[in-house]
């Protein structure tokens, strides 16, 4: 939901002094409440492994959902370069064939592994229900063989896949499925591509045949390597920056395009920015009714948070410089249903401590989400890793201040305040597109009492920290 209106600038004056009256008589303790901001993991509907269960002590890079018939929370993962699925629900765990990034289909049907992956370095196609059958029955299904294997030479060693589910329709006895596939380059050959499979089921004969593999839009410019597809195909989220560069630079940020026109007989596709949200953040999942967006957002760089088996920035002799926290944005349509807008942004958890991870979220067919929990703060050998599932629905939207400049500005030095106040522990500067998350953090009050503590600041600039702070009423 949007904060509430503004108010007229002689009252929110009126309100800053009386707040800097209030703040300035109360004790040494009141004046710091601010800073016990809640880190969010304590609401957990789920957290796996729970106690007694083998821990989870490597995660190469991200984690997806299985969609199944039962509704369980089941996802897959791959640690120490081996796939497995997990029902997050009853905690059965099993290795399923090929080394990383097993991605299912939308609609739960067939499980992907790209062709980095694979043994014979193509894409593959695995049934998910004779996966999800060895599951219920606690055996491993490393050695379950693909129903379909793409060999195409410009596919291979890919990996970074994505699926959509254009749709099914079932004709004469022919059941026909179309999913549509991005992924990166290969190793020789830079920028994200697109394939779209069409399965044809006819009396239990599988038939496939691929499209041409061919650029995703040119309009996306300097991707790094984070567009993921919605679930329905028709967008595609991604980082984009001026430079071809992890570093941050001015005006790298998080886009939603909508793909406008796809031509495999040309051999491209066209996309159309709807949506700039004014902060970097990437490997963005749309939730399976594409009106809702998560990621996770981190200091230091993008890129440096693809942490694979626990990798954080910094070193053992300084520790670790990286933090990274999940967030979820609510998206608008227009009349015609295309989205157009955010209708609110919150962050769901806020990292005590640097060397702290909540990353790679990721949504749930039911609306849930999960993410992956590195809760260790420093760079120890023993790594532990959780999957917590939370309900995002559950907590409270506000407006996205940051595609506003002007606003922009002010959350920025609301964070910069706080960071000066509560992170005097940290050995790291934060730079100035870190800054305004800290006030995602802070309910009204907490950001109210800041502002006011503030010795010297202007009545003016107050008054106007204040009315961002009010946007946070309802936190």
């Amino acid at each position: 939901m949007s904060g509430p209106q503004r108010q007229p600038a002689s009252i929110l004056s009126l309100l800053y002094l009386l707040l800097a009256g209030s703040a300035a008589s109360s004790a040494d303790g009141g004046s710091t409440a601010w800073c016990e901001v809640e880190p969010g993991s304590g609401d957990a509907l789920l957290v796996r492994p729970g106690a007694g269960e083998p821990p989870i002590t490597d995660i190469n890079w991200f984690a997806r959902p299985v969609p199944n018939p039962a509704g369980d929370w089941i996802i897959a993962y791959a640690m120490h370069d081996k796939n497995y699925m997990y029902n997050l629900t009853n905690g059965a765990r099993i290795r399923i064939p090929d080394k990383s990034d097993a991605v299912a289909t939308p609609d739960g049907r067939f499980m992907t592994v790209p062709s980095f992956y694979t043994p014979d370095g193509y894409v593959r196609f695995y049934d998910n229900a004779v996966l999800l059958e060895h599951l219920q029955r606690g055996e491993d299904a490393d050695d379950v063989e693909p129903v379909y294997v793409h060999k195409h030479a410009a596919l291979k060693r890919v990996f970074y896949q994505s699926l959509a589910h254009l749709g099914t329709v079932a004709d004469d006895g022919v059941r026909t499925s179309v999913y549509r596939m991005i992924f990166s380059g290969t190793m020789d050959d830079t920028g994200f591509r697109m394939v779209d499979y069409t399965f044809k089921d006819s009396g239990g004969r599988l038939s496939v045949s691929p499209s041409n593999p061919i650029p995703l839009c040119p309009e996306i410019a300097n991707d790094l390597m984070t567009p993921f597809i919605s679930k329905d195909g028709n967008y595609v989220a991604a980082y984009t920056s001026p430079i071809s560069e992890a570093r941050y630079t001015a005006g790298a940020s998080l886009k939603i395009y909508r793909i406008t026109d796809v031509d495999y007989a040309a051999g491209h596709a066209s996309c159309a920015e709807v949506v700039d949200f004014g902060f970097p953040a990437g490997k963005a999942d749309f939730s399976f009714d594409g009106n809702a967006l998560t990621f996770h957002i981190s200091n230091v760089n993008y890129l440096s948070v693809f942490i694979n088996g626990g990798v954080v920035a910094g070193s053992q002799e300084k520790g670790a410089i990286l933090s990274t926290d999940v967030v979820v944005a609510n998206l608008t349509r227009d009349a015609d249903g295309v989205i157009d807008g955010v209708g609110g942004i919150t962050r769901l958890t806020t990292a005590q401590a640097l060397g702290v991870g909540n990353y790679f979220p990721a949504f749930l067919p039911d609306g849930k989400l999960f993410y992956i929990s590195h809760a260790q703060p420093e760079l120890a050998a023993d790594r532990r890793f959780e999957f917590r599932v939370v309900d995002p629905h559950s907590h409270t939207f506000v407006g996205n201040l940051l595609a506003d400049p002007a606003r922009a500005q002010d959350v920025r030095r609301i964070g910069r305040l706080w960071a000066a106040n509560c992170r005097t522990g940290d050995d790291y500067q934060y730079a100035d597109h870190e800054l305004p998350w800290f006030y995602y953090s802070l309910s009204a009050a907490q950001c109210e009492a800041l502002v006011a503590d503030q010795a010297g600041l202007p009545d003016a600039d107050g008054a106007r920290l204040l009315a961002a702070c009010h946007e946070l009423a309802d936190r």
